[in-house]
This record gives C-alpha cells, sequence and structure tokens, in this order.
C-alpha cells in the first residue's frame, strides 16, 4: 500500500526515523489499509493539525473522521480501523 493516496480515510502523523512510526505503517500496509501519511517535523501545519486533534506530540498518531489515536495498540487499531 502507498502512503499519500488522496482522500484516505486514515491520516498518519509520523517524524523520520520513528521506529514507531515504521511499525504503523507496516501495520497498515499488511491490514490493506490505505492512508496519507504527514511529516511533523517538516510540515509545521500538519503539526499545529495534530497538536489541535490531540493537544500533544507524541507520535504515531492515526486519525480517522476527527477522531485520534496516540500511539495505539494493534488490537486498539483492529478495533478502530478492522
Amino acid at each position: 500500500m502507498e502512503a499519500n493516496i488522496a482522500k484516505s480515510p486514515v491520516t498518519l502523523y509520523v517524524v523520520p526515523n520513528c521506529p514507531l512510526c515504521t511499525s504503523a505503517r507496516e501495520w497498515l500496509s499488511a491490514n490493506s489499509i490505505a492512508y496519507s501519511e504527514l511529516d511533523i517535523a517538516n510540515d509545521f501545519g500538519a503539526l499545529r493539525r495534530m497538536y489541535k486533534l490531540t493537544g500533544q506530540r507524541f507520535v504515531p498518531v492515526f486519525e480517522v473522521s476527527g477522531r485520534a489515536l496516540v500511539r495505539p495498540t494493534n488490537a486498539e487499531l483492529a478495533n478502530l480501523l478492522l
């Protein structure tokens, strides 16, 4: 699955070289879930959007329909996305 798919229902907020972010991408790909990705380290607007949504700066953050999960477990992701 390729990141940055237009109009994807899942937005993944990440930073470069983040092992948790890599795991998040792998989980989404393994479950055939389309997603768009925002790099908060290089996109201040994305950082502001994530902070407004969550009130914190930890990644990865999964956003679906205005709902956000911060560093969710695989079980939490499955509950939300599968």
